[in-house]
């Protein structure tokens, strides 16, 4: 699967990381398939309450206050804007899925009310200045990486 994330959500994700430190932060990803398996994130929320150093919990009640106002602006096209999956940093450890984010992206696709097909785990993290990102796809049969492309705005 290949993901790209777009330049706008690139800056966004920049701006979001530096200020968070060594404190995890995270939300959700959103966007535009763009062929099957091609995916365009447009819309990366940031949960306003951030974690620790080693952790980052979803505040629920904001991911779905999110999700409202994403398919509210998309006007409720779901085959071509819908929900991705989730991201988080890990300022203080390599950009890997840790076991309990392994567990928490299996629960997700495999819970019966999960309304999605798979779900894209994308860890980012500051190295200096620069971003260090990868992605995982995950489905009910499993987990595989996915082509992370971070998409830059060239004129700045």
């Amino acid at each position: 699967m290949r993901i790209r994330l777009s330049a706008d959500q690139t800056q966004k994700l920049l701006a979001t990381l530096g200020p968070a430190g060594a404190r995890e932060t995270g939300g959700q990803l959103y966007g535009e398939q763009l062929a099957p398996s091609d995916f365009r994130v447009t819309h990366l929320t940031v949960q306003a309450r951030p974690g620790t150093v080693s952790r980052f919990v979803v505040d629920l009640m904001q991911a779905a206050r999110d999700a409202i106002a994403f398919f509210h602006r998309t006007r409720h096209s779901y085959r071509l804007y819908n929900y991705i999956g989730e991201w988080h940093s890990h300022p203080s450890f390599a950009v890997l899925p840790s076991e309990t984010d392994l567990a928490t992206m299996r629960n997700l696709v495999r819970d019966p009310r999960f309304a999605g097909n798979f779900a894209v785990l994308m860890i980012a993290k500051l190295d200096g200045a620069a971003l260090s990102a990868a992605a995982w796809v995950f489905d009910p049969s499993g987990e595989t990486a996915a082509t992370l492309e971070v998409e830059v705005d060239e004129r700045r």
